[in-house]
């Protein structure tokens, strides 16, 4: 069995989540007691070093990916039902399920990262533009006597501005 901040690690290793969310996260699961887990957003967002919304967008996060789950509570405060505290509870995956979806998320990053390279140079293939693939991939530094080589082609090609008058 792993422990919730073990987890959080391999989450934050694979990109699963950001260094915020990670973040408020350690700081939910600071507050842990033989009660239960019930901080506010504001006491989150000040044990983490962040903003509410930052807080809000971590814990939505947390949820989608089933690490969290959140119990809302309603309170009777004189006469009325009102909103109380929500009341938290950290779920901690086997490692192997951790691990296994870090390498589900970095096989489909790694894959959309060929297509899109695909998609590229497919749209470099006939030379015939701008930039060729050629040209991309095969980059050379120029001196300072190319650059302004260059400067001074530009400047004969474009045509003189008519004079306002």
């Amino acid at each position: 069995m792993t422990t919730f901040p073990a987890q959080l690690w391999t989450l934050s290793q694979s990109k699963q989540i950001t260094a915020t969310t990670h973040l408020v996260l350690q700081a939910l699961a600071s507050f842990q007691g033989h009660r239960g887990l019930f901080p506010s957003h504001e006491s989150i967002a000040a044990r983490a070093g962040c903003s509410v919304r930052s807080v809000i967008r971590a814990l939505e996060t947390a949820y989608r990916l089933g690490i969290v789950e959140r119990t809302r509570q309603r309170q009777r405060v004189s006469g009325r039902v009102c909103n109380g505290p929500n009341r938290y509870r950290l779920i901690v995956k086997p490692l192997e399920q951790a691990r296994a979806a870090a390498a589900h998320a970095a096989q489909r990053l790694r894959d959309a990262l060929a297509r899109r390279k695909q998609a590229f140079l497919s749209k470099c293939q006939n030379g015939s533009g701008l930039y060729s693939q050629r040209d991309i991939f095969s980059y050379r530094p120029r001196s300072k006597s190319e650059w302004l080589d260059v400067i001074a082609s530009w400047a004969a090609e474009t045509p003189p501005k008519p004079s306002p008058g």
